[in-house]
Order: C-alpha cells, then structure tokens, then sequence
C-alpha cells in the first residue's frame, strides 16, 4: 500500500507543518496511540493534580492567538482542563518575532494563555535558560527537548495504516533509536558523543580507498564527516558525507558549474536502484561567495546498516556498498 506520509512529502516544502498534520491524525485517530504519547509527554513531569496522566481530548494545529505573535504548531486539550501548546522542528532553529517582539519562540509562548509548553526537534539544540527554568515547560527528565525520535516506538502500539505510514517515514528519515552497534553521536552526552564518532571514524577506510581511487581528494571533518574534493573526473566539485545528524545520513553534492540537471539525472536513477529507502532533494544552500545549488541525498544509519550490523568490517563494507555507486554515477571519466 502506498505511504501517504511519504509520497505527499515531496508535495512541499513546509515540511514540519507537514509532520505535524499527520502527528495530529494519529492522535485523533488512534487512542492507543494518544495514550502512549501523554503517557510518554506527561508521565514524567505533566501528570494531573491527582497523580493520573490526563488523556488528551482535542488536537488542534497551527492555532493564532489574536493580538499576539505566536502560532504554537500544535495545541493539545487535556482531560483535566489544561492547554499545552507545542512547537515542533526539523532542523531549524527558532524564529524571532516581528520588531514589536524579537524575542525567541519559545519565550513568547510562555506568555500564551496555555499550562504546559513542549519542544520536539529532530537534533539535540536546548533552549535558552529562561524557558528551560519555566514551570510551563515541559522536557524528559534526562534532556532539556523531546526529539522526534522518542515517538518512535509508539507507533507499534496497534495495527492502524497511518501509525505505520509514519512508522515507515521515522525511519526512512532517522528519526530512530541510535544504532546499537555505533550508539549517540549527537546529543547531550558530548563525551560519550565523541567517543563513538571516533569510533565510527575507523569505519570509512575502504570508502577514502575507493574515492582515492575514483580521483578524490578526501579530507576528514569534525571526526566522522568526509569532505571529497579536486576530482577533475567527477561532475561534482564536493561532495560532504554525514552519517551523524541525528540517525540521518547525509550525502550532499556540489554540482560543477553548469552541471546540475546533469548530476541531478544521474543520482535520480541511481538512487532509484539502490534497496536502500532514500530522499533526494535539490536545495540552494549559503556559503561565503554566494548561494550555490547542492543535491542532497538523505537515508538513515538504519537503512544503511541494518539492525543486526555489528562487526567493524560488516559496517565498512556497507558504507561502501551505498556510497560506491553514487560516487561512480558521477564519474564523467575514468581517472589516469
């Protein structure tokens, strides 16, 4: 059957209002799946007067408060009387208000007639102080924001088509539990963090080999982020290569001058072919000359690596099985 989350996706732009329209149905949809979002939202620090998770009675989406700046979106109605207002994020990061009110986001909510305030974002990014010491807001108990991951889990809570619709999209976008055999790479936690992206770093030997070979020059950043540049056979002039924003898995191509229908084409086909579940998008991204075209190609740690990965030459091996055709895909030549 077909993903309605996923194939509608691609429809616009305005992807978290586009999250939010079919996390709102699940919960008006599926009680099963309502109770096990208060219970994970609420059971720690939201419970009712009386000790009782509240069930939640109304959903509503994108809601304007007259005379105000805000547009929470979504807003919750509980059982017990209280409004919790919610914001959710992708990858940005919050918007200031108009010149009347620049202050952040989630300040100005706080002044809203609402009880409780909650923060879901895709990656790790706390908010300021003043929100986070805020009776209103509400957080997990061991992180300063819910990430979009945490909801997870619930949708296998019952057997409901839009439950797995959105089940299917989590994880075709990393929006999963970190993978067992690599663990948190991003996150609060930054010692833990940084040792497994030193260790994950081990992994790219046989992708550096072959990239050398195909003409790339190959950089490493931030630890395990690859940098492939000066390919004079390649149609790309940089390719970036994420594997630790959040579960997602990044691979971003910088199009030579005049190339980007053609490098578009090609990766369309070739990602295509590939088993792996993927999204490729064309975006125009700043950098310090200007703002330049790049195509992103975006999948998960999961897709890529399975769930029962667990030696260090297994992942090698598949890293490489993915990256290897959309490197040679580009190749214009072979290299002398």
């Amino acid at each position: 059957m077909k993903n309605l989350f996923w194939s509608t996706r691609a429809l616009t732009t305005a992807r978290e209002d586009h999250l939010t329209e079919f996390l709102a149905s699940a919960l008006q949809i599926s009680k099963p799946f309502s109770s096990a979002y208060a219970n994970l939202v609420f059971g720690d620090n939201g419970k009712s007067s009386n000790g009782n998770v509240p069930e939640i009675q109304e959903v509503k989406t994108q809601v304007s408060f007259p005379g105000t700046t805000c547009c929470p979106d979504m807003i919750l109605t509980l059982s017990d009387g209280r409004t919790i207002a919610c914001e959710h994020k992708l990858d940005a990061l919050e918007t200031m208000g108009p010149e009347q009110d620049q202050r952040l986001q989630l300040v100005r909510y706080l002044d809203l007639p609402v009880d409780g305030l909650l923060y879901v974002r895709t990656s790790w990014k706390p908010p300021e102080s003043k929100v986070l010491d805020d009776p209103k807001y509400l957080h997990p108990l061991n992180r300063e924001h819910f990430l979009w991951r945490d909801f997870y889990p619930l949708f296998s809570c019952e057997s409901n088509v839009l439950l797995a619709w959105l089940q299917d999209g989590f994880e075709r976008l990393g929006y999963t539990p970190p993978h067992p055999s690599i663990g948190e790479m991003s996150g609060n936690d930054e010692v833990q963090n940084q040792s497994n992206r030193k260790n994950f770093a081990k992994l790219w030997q046989r992708t550096r080999s072959r990239a050398h070979d195909l003409g790339w020059k190959v950089a490493t950043g931030s630890i395990v982020e690859l940098y492939l540049s000066a390919n004079d056979s390649s149609l790309a002039s940089d390719i970036f290569i994420n594997p630790a924003i959040s579960e997602r898995f990044l691979f971003r191509v910088t199009p030579k001058e005049g190339m980007v229908q053609n490098t578009l084409s090609r990766l369309e086909k070739t990602t295509a072919l590939l088993k792996e579940r993927t999204e490729l998008a064309q975006q125009a991204v700043p950098r310090k000359a200007g703002k330049i075209e790049v195509i992103d190609i975006t999948t998960s740690l999961r897709e890529i690596l399975g769930t029962e990965t667990t030696s260090s030459e297994e992942i090698d091996s598949k890293l490489l099985t993915f990256i290897e055709p959309l490197l040679e895909t580009l190749q214009v030549y072979k290299p002398v």
